[in-house]
Order: C-alpha cells, then sequence, then structure tokens
C-alpha cells in the first residue's frame, strides 16, 4: 500500500490479490441486459483464476443484507456490482469506509462511476481490470436529512434524521424535478424515459427560492440566499449519463464542486444544458460555482437526489468524506 502526496490532497493506492468476489447483480439495469453482461463479467473472472459468489435480494434491502454480508467476510477479497449507478449507490451504503475494494461491471444507462474511474464499459475488460486488483481510495459524498423548518445557518445542526453515502454527485432543484417526473413515468424505458422528463418538467421552469449555506459550521461560514433553478454537489465531475455539471470536481481533494444555475429564461437556460454536455460551464453568465467541504441547501417542496436515487425532502447537509470509498481502477 502507498500513500500518494498530492496537491489535491492525499490518497492511497495499491493492489490486493483477488482470489474470490462477490458479484452483486440488478437484472433489471440497463434496460434489461445487466444479467448477461454480469455473466460475461463472471466467466471472465473465472478464466482468470477468481472464484465468484453470486448475490442477488429480492428487494434493494435484501441486496443491501447481502452486500453488509460480504463486506464482513473475511473470505472476499472484493464487492463487485454489475449494475447502474444505482446499484452502485446501494452497494456504497455498506461498503463506504469499509476499506474493501468495490469493483464495477458497467451495466447500467449512465454509468457515471465508470466514466469518473476510467473503467471499461466492455465487462470482459472491466472484469479484468477486477482481476488485476490495483485500488486507490476515492473521497464519497454524504447527504444528510433535517426536520422541515431546520434553522441551517446554525453552526451545530444536531443528530440528522438519515443518511445516505453517494459517488457522484448529489442534486437539488430542476434535476431532482426530473427525476421525481421520470419515477412517474412508465414508458418509455431507460434513457428516454428521462429525457422525456426533462422535455416535461421543461415546460414548467422556473427558479426557486433558495438558501445555500457555503462551509457550513466552520469559521469561514457563508450563507446565500437566492433564486436557483438547480444546485449540484459533487465529488465527482458528472451525472445523468456523462452531464459534466461539476466539471472541476476533484475525488481526491474532500472538497465539493457546487454549481448553482440562478434564476433564467427557459432560452437562456437551454443553452445552458447543451454546455452541459461538454462541461464548458466555466465564467458562463447565470451559474456560479464554488468549492466547499460541507453544504446545507433549503429549496421548499424539493427532494434531494443522488446517484440518480431519492434521498429525502430538504433541507439537508451534503459533505465530501475523505478517502471513503476503496474502488478497483485501471493501473495508471
Amino acid at each position: 500500500m502507498s500513500t500518494i502526496h498530492h496537491s489535491d490532497g492525499p490518497f492511497e493506492v495499491g493492489t490486493a490479490t483477488i482470489k474470490r468476489v462477490a458479484l452483486l447483480t440488478n437484472p433489471a439495469a440497463g434496460k434489461g441486459s445487466a444479467s448477461n453482461t454480469a455473466t460475461k463479467a463472471k466467466q471472465r473472472l473465472n478464466q482468470l483464476g477468481v472464484d465468484v459468489v453470486s448475490i442477488q435480494g429480492s428487494s434493494p434491502e435484501a441486496s443491501r443484507e447481502l452486500a453488509a454480508a460480504m463486506i464482513a467476510d473475511d473470505r472476499i477479497d472484493a464487492l463487485v456490482v454489475a449494475g447502474g449507478d444505482g446499484l452502485i449507490a446501494l452497494a456504497l451504503q455498506e461498503q463506504a469506509q469499509s476499506g474493501k475494494p468495490l469493483g464495477i461491471i458497467p451495466a447500467g444507462t449512465g454509468n457515471d462511476h465508470a466514466r469518473e474511474y476510467g473503467i471499461p464499459t466492455d465487462p470482459v475488460k472491466a472484469a479484468e481490470v477486477i482481476a488485476h486488483g490495483f485500488w486507490t481510495t476515492a473521497d464519497l459524498g454524504q447527504m444528510r436529512a433535517y426536520p422541515q423548518g431546520t434553522d441551517i445557518t446554525q453552526r451545530d445542526l444536531g443528530a440528522p434524521e438519515s443518511t445516505y453515502w453517494f459517488g457522484t454527485i448529489a442534486c437539488a432543484g430542476f434535476d431532482s424535478l426530473v427525476s421525481d417526473r421520470t419515477n412517474q413515468i412508465k414508458w418509455p424505458k431507460g434513457r428516454n424515459r428521462y429525457n422525456l422528463a426533462i422535455v416535461l418538467e421543461f415546460l414548467n421552469f422556473h427558479s426557486i427560492p433558495t438558501t445555500l449555506v457555503l462551509d457550513a459550521g466552520e469559521p469561514t461560514q457563508r450563507v446565500i440566499e437566492t433564486q436557483a433553478t438547480l444546485c449540484a454537489m459533487g465529488v465527482t465531475r458528472s451525472y445523468g449519463g456523462g452531464m459534466y455539471i461539476c466539471p472541476d470536481a476533484n475525488h481526491h481533494d474532500g472538497r465539493l464542486e457546487v454549481t448553482v444555475m440562478g434564476r433564467l429564461s427557459r432560452t437562456k437556460a437551454a443553452l445552458k444544458f447543451r454546455k452541459v454536455f461538454t462541461g464548458d460551464i466555466r465564467d458562463e453568465e447565470g451559474l456560479d460555482m464554488y468549492r466547499s467541504q460541507r453544504v446545507r441547501i433549503v429549496m421548499p417542496d424539493i427532494n434531494g437526489y443522488a446517484d440518480g436515487d431519492k434521498f429525502a425532502p430538504l433541507p439537508m447537509e451534503v459533505e465530501a468524506i475523505q478517502g471513503a470509498g476503496t474502488f478497483l481502477v485501471p493501473r495508471p
């Protein structure tokens, strides 16, 4: 194991001996193609001398329990997820801060975790990355929910009602409303359902009264009162299948990149969203970008989301926890 001291902060790397892994799957991921993807990965792992224990819960809660058991089992060298960002997030609830490596076989529609860590989308090549055993620590985010009416400007908010780990970006505002809408739409499936939700929600596009607290609880705490259409807080750069809303986020620096889109007309907002797909949003009028380890946010009647999954109604606190994740990644 080595500790790398970089200008962005320290992180650890090492090589683990991978002889047995637990493979967590979600057959519904990737428009139903995840099972085939997992089978190809398992076959390649077996060819490379890696024993695979396949696990699949009957519900998210059951899958999480299985993941917890595998992480606690010293005979398992790594937990591997064959699925999308949502299944990875489920695994992170148990794997975060455990030190046991997490491997990824991309099988979702977005695959933002895989994109961030340079993991091949081909299941055979992704399996080879896992078998090689090279790992790195990385930052994870943690969301904490607080009761309605909580004064988020006070230094100490006390114990949260619930917490949730995430590996990419937490969001609130327009993107939350799109996710709410996506969950209500039965057809079409996959990425097209998300795209349709964007169009439908854009017809009701509006700004929302927002209170944002940067460096929350610190002597440098800063309170921003604004009208915002969205707020994204990322430990990594992209969400939604490659939308670079936090283009300068670094998963080793212990900080969140915070992007706030202010009050804009539909036309101007549409032009901004086009640039989000390339990450070319720096110094754009109507977009403010900050860096903070801990952020609090309130938006009336808005839910907080991360890694594509609903967390809780706002207010919430979001914090970057340095080195909380351990990922199997391609060797540099």
